[in-house]
């Protein structure tokens, strides 16, 4: 029966984990995914990411996170102005901006939301608003991080003369970092927390999903069982446990 529950649980995460990839694939290449600002895209491809990290778990948040940065990677290579630039000055280099960050992002956000379990305790709905922000403060940190050290490396390059780098990495750093946390906090916690109460047991990373909500719920009670049991005497009870 155990085993039988386990193979169930196994099925559910990879039936949502493959939705998951499936609506990152759609949202890469459809306006849903992105808000482009002049040179810059808004993205909202973290919230599947982060939905995956903490339904699922750190290995699907790890593979949305991959698959969110190929599909940069090949929004690059269509056309994207930010990564025509990074293109030109280095192709390995921009895939491995594009992919690494996204990926470390998706396997943060599911060990961070663990984390965020154990330490927020009887709360259901607060770790999910923290790993929702965690997904999109990630994905800004790290990605800027690695493009200040790639301009830093090929700022002398001829790619770089017509464009306003510093400006670019202020406008992340602001605008599309505000609008991503904000869509981050918002969609990402409560779509879990929807998808968390449709799952049998209302769980969140396997096993021990059961146990968070199992620490977290009220048991139910029937008001007219407490009635009866509460004008027991001693004697009925006692007859009773006999």
């Amino acid at each position: 029966m155990e085993k039988r529950m386990l193979n169930q649980k196994k099925l559910q995460d990879l039936t949502l984990t493959a939705v998951l990839a499936a609506l990152v694939l759609l949202m890469s290449f459809t306006p849903l995914g992105y808000l482009r600002v002049g040179a810059v895209s808004i993205t909202f491809l973290t919230i599947p990411v982060a939905i995956g990290a903490m339904v699922v778990g750190p290995s699907a948040g790890l593979f949305l996170g991959t698959l969110f940065g190929v599909t940069s990677l090949i929004q690059a290579i269509m056309g994207d102005p930010v990564g025509q630039l990074l293109l030109g000055a280095n192709p390995f280099l921009t895939g491995c901006l594009c992919i690494i960050p996204r990926a470390l992002m998706g396997l943060l956000t599911g060990i961070l939301f663990k984390l965020y379990v154990q330490w927020i305790r009887g709360e259901k709905i607060v770790p999910m608003i923290a790993g929702g922000a965690t997904a999109s403060l990630l994905n800004t940190i790290l990605f800027v991080g690695g493009f200040i050290g790639f301009y830093l490396i090929y700022r002398n390059h001829e790619e770089f003369g017509s464009f306003s780098v510093w400006g670019i990495i202020l406008s992340v750093l602001t605008l599309n970092a505000l609008i991503e946390l904000w869509a981050g906090i918002v969609v990402s916690a409560s779509v879990s927390r929807a998808l968390v109460q449709f799952l049998p047991g209302g769980r969140t990373h396997g096993a021990e999903r059961d146990e968070w909500y199992a620490d977290t719920e009220e048991p139910a009670t029937d008001p007219a069982t407490e009635e009866k049991t509460a004008d027991e005497t001693p004697d009925e009870k006692e007859e009773k446990n006999d």
